[in-house]
């Protein structure tokens, strides 16, 4: 138990200590998640629990993991770099066994669930004191950019935008449960919900989950909002599919009302104003489109393979077409990055252990006995869903503040997992 606190301090940590985007942070997340790593498996063996893992999802990371070694002993355009980054990707890969291998009773990975909403409430809470109130610190941080802007604990008002909807997802997903819980025997429709004698436990779920979406609002990442609304898009049709009744649309049309009314209640006029302003003040910025065409040519130079993890920011300047003086860090699309990175090999990789998640999480949802256990399947296909819309046009799974609360997530899915038989009708 004592190890699933930390794992769960880590992951608070990272998002944290500025979404720990400085080598200082990195480091202390790879190091103390290598400890934790090492007290489970000692812990394990000397309990004589210890068992190979078996999980699909291990074979592309671990796939990942040597390739990335590969690279670094052959050739790597940076190999300090590539170093940082490959001990990131060992921590991530650490954080998933830990989670998977963790939480070993169903109280704990309640708690687990809980703990990642409550990291949601309070990144919201944080975001809008800086919305709301022009606190523009984070933490004694000043602000040198976003002003005025919900960034919760991160500096970046994208990557806060990713974190908030994999918390929101995840918040769905235990609403889920909730409502299997308080409403059982109700018919589960927008009218059955609110009219249940449960209905008030479920509001105030509702009315935080609303919060953080209200939050993420404020961060104005246009494609942090698009990938909100379709993550719960995909999460009513996915609950849909899954069961007869109608219980994830009643709940989902309920969160997204109060998404809506929180804002609108707020004054939308306000928002758009910033809207506007901050399309006037991007239009001098770096054009995106240009950094990709950019970063395709980087591409092109070694597809199949790349040019070493972790070594964008260093190779990318050489390729740059506009504003050489001030070469970009970043791709802002994870997709190419990775390819200018690792290549097709190492994008094929981490897309195959994609591919496994969205299948226990399927999974999950469609043939899981516990209600827990579908709400988590839920919440995973939500976070997905939202990752892989959101890295679009973004970097943050490079950010480990936000890259740890996704590893713990497919931990806990695939800690979740139950054999795949059909409930009974």
């Amino acid at each position: 138990m004592i190890i699933d606190i930390l794992v769960v301090a880590v992951a608070a940590f990272a998002a944290f200590a500025w979404g720990s985007n400085e080598p200082w942070a990195m480091g202390i997340i790879a190091i103390a998640t290598f400890a934790l790593l090492a007290a489970r498996l000692v812990w394990d063996a000397w309990r004589r629990g210890l068992k190979i893992p078996r999980s699909t999802i291990y074979i592309p990371l671990i796939g990942f993991l040597i390739y990335g070694a590969v690279q670094l002993g052959v050739k790597t355009a940076e190999p300090y770099s590539t170093t940082l980054y490959l001990l990131l990707a060992l921590s991530y890969v650490s954080i998933v066994f830990l989670t998977e291998n963790g939480f070993r009773s169903r109280k704990l990975v309640k708690a687990l669930v809980i703990s990642i909403i409550v990291l949601g409430i309070v990144e919201a809470v944080y975001g809008l004191v800086q919305f709301l109130g022009g606190y523009d610190y984070i933490w004694w941080y000043a602000k040198l950019a976003d002003q005025g802007i919900a960034t919760g604990t991160l500096i970046n008002r994208n990557h806060y935008a990713l974190l908030v909807n994999l918390c929101i997802c995840t918040g769905l997903g235990y609403l889920y449960y909730r409502s299997v819980r308080l409403l059982e025997g109700e018919e589960p429709t927008l009218r059955g919900v609110i009219s249940s004698p449960g209905a008030g436990k479920l509001a105030w779920i509702i009315l935080w989950l609303g919060l953080m979406g209200f939050a993420l609002i404020f961060s104005m990442s246009r494609m942090g909002i698009a990938a909100m609304l379709c993550a719960i898009g995909v999460m009513i049709v996915a609950g849909k599919t899954a069961e007869s009744g109608r219980r994830t649309a009643a709940i989902g049309t309920l969160l997204l009302f109060a998404i809506l009314g929180l804002a609108v209640y707020t004054g939308i006029d306000e928002v758009l104003v910033r809207y506007e302003n901050i399309w006037k003040e991007r239009q001098s910025d770096k054009d995106r489109v240009a950094l990709w065409q950019d970063a395709w040519k980087m591409i092109q130079k070694q597809p199949a393979f790349g040019q070493g993890l972790g070594t964008f920011r260093w190779t990318y300047p050489a390729y740059e077409s506009t504003e050489p003086d001030t070469p970009a860090n970043y791709a802002h699309s994870d997709y190419l990055q990775v390819l200018a990175e690792v290549g097709i090999v190492g994008l094929g990789l981490l897309l195959w252990a994609f591919g496994a998640a969205w299948r226990v999480a399927v999974k999950n949802l469609r043939y899981g006995h516990d209600p827990l256990v579908r709400g988590i399947g839920l919440g995973t296909i939500g976070a997905l869903t939202a990752i892989a819309l959101q890295e679009i046009t973004d970097f943050g799974l490079y950010m480990p503040g936000v890259a740890v609360i996704a590893a713990v997530l497919v931990g806990l899915n695939f800690r979740a997992r139950e054999p795949a038989r059909p409930r009974p009708a």
